[in-house]
């Protein structure tokens, strides 16, 4: 019997954190949906810009006062896994918790997937497109991540109980902006 591939086992050995957000995109195809996806710069929108700006707080701050540069959470964050006219999938590995989110540099996919530092959260952000009929299309986007420890998970938990709401509203801000422009581009 061939082993079942969930979403997230492409990219990572487990889950233990998990969120699912969707919106409906009329009158587009698939892969120009991926495309407005992975050219968004969510830091366009005010709000998550500001919801990201308060999580980057203490990592500025720490940067002012000696602490090493690092460039403004978005997208280009991640490194890319995977991508066709139907799926983007996006990782990330590091220490989120800390204030200055304890990135791991990866450099691409096969980097993220030998990684197996059981310090480190990898994370995995996937957006996908399903094709409901003819013109009707549903953008998901699906956040998977892994803690490879009993400590890792222990430093994870409370930082993704206080992150989720905003997470969560951050993932259907995008959704909700990327279909408006694909919208507005008809």
């Amino acid at each position: 019997m061939a082993e079942q591939v969930t979403p997230f086992s492409r990219f990572l050995p487990g889950c233990t954190f998990y969120e699912r957000h969707e919106a409906p995109v009329a009158g587009v195809a698939p892969a120009r949906i991926i495309d407005a996806v992975a050219t968004f710069d969510m830091r366009s929108d005010p709000v998550v810009d500001t919801l990201l700006r308060v999580r980057e707080w203490p990592a500025r701050l720490a940067q002012h006062i000696g602490g090493a540069a690092r460039e403004r959470f978005g997208f280009g964050t991640f490194t890319l896994l995977h991508r066709d006219e139907h799926e983007l999938s996006l990782g990330l590995a590091g220490r989120f918790w800390r204030p200055d989110f304890g990135l791991v540099d990866v450099a691409n996919a096969d980097a993220f997937l030998a990684l197996a530092r059981r310090d480190v959260a990898k994370l995995v952000v996937r957006f996908r497109v399903n094709e409901l009929g003819v013109g009707e299309s549903r953008l998901i986007t699906e956040t998977f991540v892994h803690c490879p420890s009993w400590h890792t998970k222990a430093m994870m938990t409370p930082y993704w109980i206080a992150i989720r709401a905003s997470s969560g509203w951050i993932r259907r801000r995008t959704l909700a902006s990327v279909a408006r422009a694909l919208a507005a581009q008809r």
